[in-house]
């Protein structure tokens, strides 16, 4: 029970601290995501009510902090969730490489979705964005995947120690 009362607490503290202080260490350049590797995690070693929830709320806070298109990041967060968690009960998933791989094809995944939506709604081309922002952005956030993920298992073992008392 604790867990989903703390959860949106330390989602939006996650948040602000990745619109702010990771933007400044970027210059500006790319979005370091680190809540699109949380649900990527949360796919991987949570339970379904846990993960889910995890990400609805992640989406939804992104979404209204940094969005400009509604519920994009909640929609997309879920399926990732819902992928992740159906890779989980089929391939090995301590691999580094695997982490790596499944890691960079998400990130980039959603630069091509908003690539998408961009050219098709709105009738943009931001086609220069995929190269310049979303590349460097998944090559960036699958390095630092095994990092995040070890320290989101040390997270998750303590909070799970803590449930225990």
């Amino acid at each position: 029970m604790i867990y989903y009362l703390l959860m949106p607490v330390f989602a939006l503290l996650l948040l602000v601290f990745q619109t702010t202080v990771l933007d400044l260490f970027a210059f500006g350049k790319i979005k370091l995501e680190i809540s699109l590797l949380l649900v990527i995690y949360a796919g991987f070693h949570l339970n379904i009510i846990k993960g889910g929830v995890l990400s609805i709320v992640l989406g939804a806070f992104l979404d209204c902090m940094t969005c400009l298109i509604p519920g994009f990041h909640v929609i997309f967060y879920v399926l990732i969730f819902i992928i992740s968690k159906n890779i989980s009960y089929r391939v090995y998933l301590e691999g580094i490489s695997f982490i790596v791989v499944f890691t960079f094809l998400c990130v980039f995944l959603e630069g091509v979705v908003m690539f998408l939506i961009y050219l098709f709604v709105f009738d943009v081309n931001i086609s220069y964005d995929i190269i310049n922002t979303y590349l460097p952005q998944a090559l960036v956030l699958c390095a630092i995947g095994p990092a995040c993920f070890a320290l989101f298992y040390r997270l998750e073992v303590l909070m799970q120690h803590g449930e225990e008392k």
